[in-house]
């Protein structure tokens, strides 16, 4: 997938039309239906009561009306439950939209570098921009939106009491929608940037003081830290400041247009005429075939208008907070990595020159050895601990750095991340994943189309049949996250009966022994030297087995 940024997420929101349409068309028909009454229907109700208490319900009923502006405001409250319903329902297609291309970048990334996106803070930082990302729609684009369609319903109103209000309506229309949104955008939006930010920075720094707080008392470096701390609550506060200024600003300026506005509607429909005995008596009247029903009308639909047009002022901080959402998921984007030209034939010979894998965090690993592996050898890799077994293992695996030359089947080859040469082998690490699912899914994961009959034959060979039918689900048991219902010995087990399902001609084994007890060793190790023999055999154990007496024994 391609980054996302403002235009793909216009395209994300249209991707799905019905999720779209449906709430912008619900939303358009509430402001239809309320740009003249509802928006301001407490103006209404205010202008009933008052005229009301002056005596005038004597000749005109007031009450029918206000109770129809009343049942409108309530439809217009629905419509807008309902829009909202609508539009977080498509809203939630684009967070998995997202969730699907933040997955996709994890895939495209090393796997050396994964352990810089592992930890717990990754997830908590992914929620926050999503979270800000989906508040563009609803906060940004259908605000925007409604005003606009509610000016243009206006000027329609306008135009049939007199077209010549179309010149102040546009030029209120183009300061509302475009001027204020731009200008208090213009002022402020490097402080919603960098306010967003600092929030980041400041609660990643309140987490690391819990952890930390011990160390920097003890080295007193706690008033340092502190001092900080306050630094970067002041920045912020003053980005605060001046993101509310300039929301305050916009207001203001969005009130005097529709001031003008209406001063301006009230100056083109009626003349004002002045007593020839000078200033002290002014008349202002209707101009000839408007009617004073209308222009009330028309003033309380500019009224609404207004309702419409002021959040449209402080847009800009959702519009800064979703493009900071953007650049930080933009920072996790990686370019797939290359692979080989074409697949690898089956693998019949690895050898390894000035072979040192290692850490890409610490640094750390094996000392640099030669290696050499054909078809029907096995080999068993010793040493003390901290030598690098497991890490040699994992770079042979492809899943670590490694320094030095490979040549596969006679032929140099890059084989750290290489898909080609990952088929051709199988590796159960120390700590083997278990995923959340039944028994028979974890076990299809090395072959997908095994019968009932192979995994049952598989669970023989690393005696793990019996368990599973004492279980009153049988192969469909459903096992929890990570396996943490099993112990570590049956963990490793159903992770290696799932390897062996693939028969892949080499075979890596990191400390497949340990927590067992001798019968299920040597029954695994039947299997491995009989039903389930691979290719090539690379082992580390700290445990002597029927497997390491006849392998040749490599010390590190």
């Amino acid at each position: 997938m391609k980054k996302p940024n403002a235009l793909s997420l216009a395209k994300l929101l249209l991707a799905n039309p019905w999720g779209f349409i449906i709430p912008v068309i619900t939303g358009v028909a509430s402001s239809i239906a309320g740009v003249a009454l509802l928006g301001v229907s407490g103006w209404f109700i205010s202008a009933a009561g008052l005229a009301t208490a002056m005596g005038t319900a004597l000749v005109f009923n007031y009450l029918t009306p206000g109770a129809i502006v009343r049942g409108l405001a309530i439809l217009r409250t629905a419509g807008r439950y309902g829009e909202q319903v609508t539009a977080h329902n498509h809203l939630l297609g684009l967070l998995r939209t997202l969730r699907l291309w933040v997955w996709d970048q994890r895939v495209a990334k090393p796997i050396a570098d994964l352990h810089k996106q592992s930890r717990g803070d990754l997830l908590q930082r992914l929620v926050s921009d999503l979270d800000q990302i989906i508040r563009w729609p609803l906060v940004v684009f259908l605000p925007w939106l409604y005003a606009l369609l509610g000016y243009i319903g206006v000027s329609i109103f306008a135009y049939f009491i007199d077209p010549v209000l179309l010149w102040p309506l546009a030029i209120a229309a183009l300061c509302h929608l475009v001027i204020l949104p731009y200008v208090c955008g213009r002022f402020a939006s490097h402080a919603v940037h960098v306010g967003q930010i600092l929030g980041v920075h400041r609660r990643g720094r309140f987490v690391s003081l819990f952890s930390a707080l011990i160390t920097l008392t003890i080295r007193g470096h706690w008033q340092d830290y502190a001092a900080r701390l306050e630094q970067l609550d002041n920045r912020q506060k003053r980005m605060e400041v001046m993101i509310q200024q300039a929301i305050s600003l916009g207001r203001l300026l969005a009130y005097m247009v529709s001031i003008g506005l209406l001063a301006s509607v009230f100056l083109l429909l009626g003349d004002l005429m002045i007593n020839s005995s000078g200033m002290s008596e002014m008349n202002w009247q209707l101009k000839d075939g408007v009617s004073g029903t209308w222009l009330v009308g028309l003033v309380l639909a500019l009224l609404a208008v207004n309702e419409l047009v002021l959040p449209l002022v402080q847009s800009f901080v959702a519009q800064g907070q979703s493009q900071v959402g953007l650049r930080r998921l933009n920072q996790i984007q990686q370019d797939a990595p290359p692979v080989s030209a074409s697949a690898l034939e089956k693998l019949t010979h690895l050898s390894l020159r000035d072979w040192r894998g290692y850490h890409l965090a610490s640094g750390l690993g094996n000392q640099a050895i030669n290696l050499e592996v054909n078809t029907g050898d096995s080999l068993w890799l010793r040493g003390a601990s901290g030598t690098g077994k497991s890490t040699l293992l994992a770079s042979i695996a492809g899943d670590c750095l490694a320094t030095g030359k490979a040549y596969v089947n006679q032929n140099e080859c890059e084989i750290y991340d290489n898909s080609h040469f990952q088929k051709q082998l199988s590796y159960l690490p120390q700590s083997p994943y278990v995923f959340q699912q039944s028994i028979a899914a974890n076990l299809m994961l090395g072959k997908a189309d095994a019968s009932d009959a192979e995994m049952w034959a598989v669970l023989e060979a690393v005696a793990l049949a019996d368990w599973v039918r004492g279980l009153e689900n049988g192969l469909s048991t459903l096992l929890s996250s990570q396996g943490r219902d099993l112990s570590g010995g049956q963990r490793k087990r159903l992770v290696l009966a799932r390897l062996l399902l693939r028969r892949a001609p080499l075979l890596l084994l990191d400390e497949p022994f340990d927590g067992l007890d001798k019968a299920t060793i040597e029954r695994i190790c039947y299997a491995l030297q009989h039903d389930y023999q691979p290719d090539m055999l690379i082992l580390v154990s700290h445990i002597d087995s029927p497997l390491s007496e006849q392998a040749r024994v490599i010390e590190l």
